[in-house]
């Protein structure tokens, strides 16, 4: 009795543990279609970095200032499918775009974007 409640318990250490490994090595998950609204414009680059982290993409040109832009991916069941996934289901974009001006956000855009209207933009992709 006291060996199967010994392995029983071991055994459900085990999985804790596992399960608790998975955890770990998952990347924060952002949900930038909520998050967008906490974005306005008396906030410094350092509060959105605070808020959002760090942008995925990001441009400087002199006449427009400094330009971030943050997405996340949103695969399809089938698009999710191993080794064949690519070919089939489709993938669309949450994408925010701030601008800043002096340090400060000056506009801040949410759009969702299909594969095609991504590719569109240009934007390097992790």
């Amino acid at each position: 009795m006291a060996t199967s409640l010994h392995r029983f318990s071991l055994l459900v250490a085990t999985i804790l543990l596992l399960s608790l490994a998975g955890c770990a090595t998952q990347e924060p998950i952002r949900y930038l279609a909520s998050d967008v609204c906490l974005i306005t414009p008396d906030l410094t680059q350092k509060q959105v970095l605070d808020i959002l982290g760090p942008p995925n993409y990001q441009k400087h040109t002199p006449d427009e200032g400094d330009t971030w832009v943050y997405y996340e991916v949103k695969k399809s069941l089938l698009r999710k499918t191993p080794y064949i996934g690519d070919r089939l289901g489709e993938e669309d974009y949450d994408v925010i775009t701030i601008t800043f001006a002096a340090g400060q956000v000056h506009t801040c855009a949410y759009r969702n974007l299909t594969e095609t209207e991504f590719k569109a933009l240009g934007i390097p992709t992790l």
